[in-house]
């Protein structure tokens, strides 16, 4: 019987920038609107994702969805807690931002009420020759309000209120392991204990808009911008190489999230 943990190694190791993806349609993107609906209503979950191209499986007590990364509809994965989710954790750039997708597991597994959603495609899939912005990218989860990703985030937010929690990475830099920020959402109880929990674990934090983190601050993020619109929280957590490489301090990463969450709710 796979874990969690196994079935999101497995399933991250199959991405590829080379591999295929393509935006759902507008037909598509319905869909993923309805299932959003359903996961806060517990509506008819199963045939929905089926139809979005998703297949079921059963994992440490909770319900998966999977999408094939063989096809250009690999939109994502997603798990659902075994109560009501309370919390959405995002990992939009699997494969691309190291080891992002482990830490992710590691704040689901302390939170019962923690929905796992993670990209289906490396974010560079799919995209046209010659590619520059991130919004030329179809399978940048975190910059394409068209994608099943974002669609699912937004019926989340919009129906049930739900805080996030999105993780990324960036190559190492002087002084600095962590830039916590809330995009362009307003500030929260759980930001701060975020900060103070990564900082009481001996990493070196910074905040979104300090002088020489501009571009980690997350504040074009599509997600932070839907918090942002509905007065919900987005705490946007960009970590350093060394850090995702760490099985130690990715732990306790997952540890600190997980902690601020419990403290701010």
């Amino acid at each position: 019987m796979t874990s969690l943990a196994g079935l999101v190694d497995r399933f991250t190791a199959s991405m590829r920038s080379s591999g295929p993806y393509r935006a759902p349609d507008e037909a598509e993107q319905a869909r993923a609107d309805e299932l959003a609906a359903a996961i806060c209503s517990g509506g008819p979950l199963p045939s929905i994702a089926a139809a979005l191209g998703f297949l079921t499986t059963r994992v440490d007590g909770r319900d998966a969805w999977v999408s094939d990364p063989r096809s250009d509809r690999s939109w994502g994965l997603v798990v659902l807690p075994p109560s009501t989710p309370t919390l959405v954790v995002e990992v939009p750039h699997p494969a691309s931002d190291l080891r992002t997708e482990q830490i992710g597991v590691g704040i689901v597994e302390r939170l019962d009420g923690a929905l796992y959603l993670q990209a289906g495609a490396h974010r560079h899939a799919g995209a046209p020759a010659g590619a520059r912005r991130r919004a030329d990218c179809p399978a940048d989860v975190a910059h394409r309000p068209d994608s099943v990703f974002a669609r699912l985030v937004a019926g989340l937010v919009a129906r049930g209120g739900l805080p996030q929690v999105q993780l990324h990475g960036f190559a190492d830099r002087p002084g600095l392991d962590a830039v916590v920020s809330s995009g362009a959402a307003p500030g929260s109880a759980l930001l701060e204990a975020t900060v103070a929990g990564l900082a009481a674990g001996g990493e070196r934090v910074r905040r979104g808009g300090d002088v020489g983190c501009e571009d980690l601050s997350g504040t074009r993020n599509v997600q932070g911008r839907l918090a942002a619109r509905h007065g919900t929280v987005f705490v946007h957590l960009e970590l350093s190489r060394s850090v995702r490489r760490s099985a130690r301090r990715r732990e306790l990463v997952a540890e600190a999230v997980a902690g601020a969450v419990r403290s701010a709710t």
